[in-house]
């Protein structure tokens, strides 16, 4: 009679302890929270030329849970044929080391595999699988903005 109580008891904890894991499962799934895009200022339309990106970078405070860390993002910031801002990543799509801009050749290099890549980012030639990575950006006036991720 005794081991019948304690199988009952312990049954009916853990059924109560998955529950509460299914729902909390389910609401997050279902309501992820996501804190409203950050911005950063990264240079001026005004002081950039068609096909002559600039390097820049911006610092950003990220919050994972309890872990909070200052993240550093490395850019070249550049305009499009319509003089629209364009923002892409530093990081060579290969193994992530930084590219740089080559102005005499008109493309982005990678020292470490000899990843090449054209104005727009896209892959010219060596290992790296797609193009660099095209960060959101946007204008605030005269400023060009690119979101914190």
């Amino acid at each position: 009679m005794m081991r019948a109580a304690v199988a009952a008891l312990g049954g009916a904890i853990a059924a109560g302890l998955a529950g509460v894991g299914g729902l909390f499962a389910q609401a997050t799934s279902r309501w992820p929270i996501r804190a409203r895009p950050n911005w950063a200022a990264v240079g001026r339309l005004s002081e950039l030329k068609e096909g002559e990106p600039l390097a820049a970078s911006f610092t950003f405070r990220r919050t994972e849970g309890w872990y909070v860390e200052t993240v550093k993002r490395e850019v070249y910031v550049g305009r499009d044929s319509s003089g629209a801002p364009v923002v892409h990543s530093r990081r060579c799509t290969h193994l992530g080391c930084q590219v740089t801009w080559r102005p005499q050749s008109g493309t982005f290099k990678c020292p470490c595999h000899g990843g090449t890549f054209d104005k727009e980012g896209g892959v010219i030639a060596g290992p790296p699988p797609r193009g660099l990575d095209r960060l959101k950006s946007r204008l605030s006036g005269d400023v060009i903005e690119v979101e914190e991720a």
